[in-house]
């Protein structure tokens, strides 16, 4: 099993820190206590929890987006943080339930443990943000205030657990996430605004206003998952047939890819830029160029690659590792992803970037140098572990 499907097919499991939250936020409600007549009022709320708790999306890596982040905050803002919490445990069990018929797992309790943790934290912003005036703007800020600490605290919060399961970086993983869920977030937190502003003028058609946004928002992002899942089933169709050709080394290829998108992330970058990586060392590694030189005339011309529209950003990284030494200056990022994609394909398929790596060694920095070799030895180890 290969680094990347290891992960893959490595069980969502809780651990002490979400039973720990779990537990604690049970404590909290039982002790704020309730008004059975106010729960009457929330019942709009816990129906659109729970049919946005269908929504999810979920990411390669096995983490989920959220599009009920909204209507989270706003219940915390208009109800308060226990009540809120005893609507999100009763929307997410309904949905764990009918989704999973009664099967045990941990991803309930990791759900819940999450918006705990972004309840708790959006509560303390609020009154935090009570102490200063806003004048006009109250509400604008203090749901703003609450909502950033919301999708703050629960994003970092379930990348602690990946890191932890998957011995990464918390810091980078956040990053990462942040880049990726960056936009969605932010609508999340805007459509709360809205939710609260229209709550006492148009109650449950207001709410199903909200429900729309949040089904259109988890549409958009679903779409640009495809396209981009589309991409690499494109690329991966494409080594499958070259692989095919080859009586041995098949697989390599893919693995060559994996290990450059790890090594990155081993040197700190994420995002695209990881893509980027992968894509590249498949082309290194199969010989493919974006440029061909005529023989005669040394006369470059542009090969069909360097038509397709999503591999242009490659197509740096893939020249300078060709052609190290080039008149046009380059960027130090660039440079130093071509150094480490070289390594790889080295690494991984002797005799074919041997000479790249030496190319390039020499116009990294020492310190460039060290961090992308122990880089690549990170990665090379971890894949070897999977």
């Amino acid at each position: 099993m290969n680094f990347e499907s290891s992960m893959r097919a490595r069980p969502v499991r809780a651990g002490a820190h979400d039973i720990v939250v779990l537990v604690a936020s049970v404590v909290a409600f039982v002790a704020y206590g309730w008004d059975p007549s106010a729960w009457l009022s929330t019942v709009p709320y816990v129906v659109a929890l729970a049919l946005l708790a269908f929504m999810d999306v979920e990411l390669p890596h096995g983490d989920t987006v959220d599009v009920d982040a909204a209507v989270v905050i706003a219940s915390a803002y208009i109800f308060g943080p226990s009540v809120t919490l005893g609507m999100v445990f009763v929307a997410r069990l309904f949905a764990h339930l009918v989704q999973n018929r009664m099967s045990p797992q941990w991803g309930l309790v990791q759900s819940i443990s999450k918006r705990a943790v972004g309840v708790g934290a959006g509560t303390v912003a609020l009154m935090a943000s009570a102490a200063v005036s806003w004048g006009r703007a109250e509400v604008y800020a203090e749901v703003l205030v609450a909502g950033l600490a919301y999708v703050g605290a629960a994003l970092l919060y379930s990348q602690i657990g990946l890191a932890i399961e998957r011995q990464d970086s918390i810091v980078r993983m956040t990053a990462s996430n942040v880049a990726l869920q960056g936009p969605v977030l932010a609508a999340e937190v805007s459509v709360a605004i809205l939710t609260v502003l229209i709550h006492d003028a148009m109650g449950v058609w207001g709410l199903a206003l909200v429900l729309f946004l949040a089904a259109m928002t988890r549409q958009s992002f679903a779409l640009l998952l495809d396209v981009r899942q589309g991409y690499q089933a494109t690329v991966e169709a494409l080594v499958g047939a070259m692989e095919a050709q080859k009586v041995h080394g098949t697989g390599i290829g893919n693995r060559v890819a994996i290990v450059a998108r790890a090594a990155g992330a081993e040197y700190g970058w994420f995002g695209r830029s990881l893509e980027n990586m992968g894509y590249a060392a498949l082309l290194i590694h199969f010989g493919l160029s974006f440029v061909t030189r005529d023989e005669a005339t040394g006369e470059a011309r542009a090969t069909p690659l360097a038509e397709v529209e999503f591999l242009r950003p490659v197509a740096p990284i893939v020249e300078v590792a060709e052609s190290p030494r080039l008149s046009a200056p380059v960027p130090r990022r660039t440079l130093v992803a071509a150094y480490i994609v070289s390594l790889c394909v080295a690494q991984l398929s002797p005799g074919r970037a041997e000479r790249m790596v030496a190319g390039l060694s020499g116009q990294l920095t020492p310190k460039e140098r060290w961090r992308s070799e122990d880089a690549v030895a990170r990665a090379l180890q971890k894949s070897s572990v999977g």
